[in-house]
């Protein structure tokens, strides 16, 4: 006699169905949402000005610098506080906080 194992298949509940689809709809999303922010990270300003934008002014930071310190320098004409907000628009910034030796693209 031969030993034969049947595998039986058994289909999935139609609920364990919707629960899996439920599941990849939300991590195709999550994974579009991650997607986006790596994209964003990357599209800080660069030396190289794409066709059409203007070229931008790039600065060091150095010990003890602030955006206020910065602003009273490079704003020239601009209400500090607009420079700084597009400032921090530019380089994507996610606070006011900076770094020595952070490399700022200026309006």
């Amino acid at each position: 006699m031969s030993a034969t194992t049947a595998v039986a298949f058994h289909p999935m509940s139609p609920k364990r169905r919707a629960r899996l689809a439920r599941t990849l709809f939300v991590l195709s999303a999550l994974t579009l949402v991650l997607a986006g922010l790596i994209f964003n990270q990357s599209a800080v300003a660069t030396d190289q000005p794409m066709s059409g934008s203007s070229a931008f002014n790039y600065i060091s930071v150095m010990p003890g610098d602030s955006l206020w310190d910065l602003a009273q320098t490079y704003a020239e004409g601009k209400s500090q506080q607009d420079w700084i907000a597009e400032v921090i628009l530019l380089n994507n910034l996610s606070s006011a906080t900076l770094s020595t030796g952070d490399r700022l693209a200026l309006p």
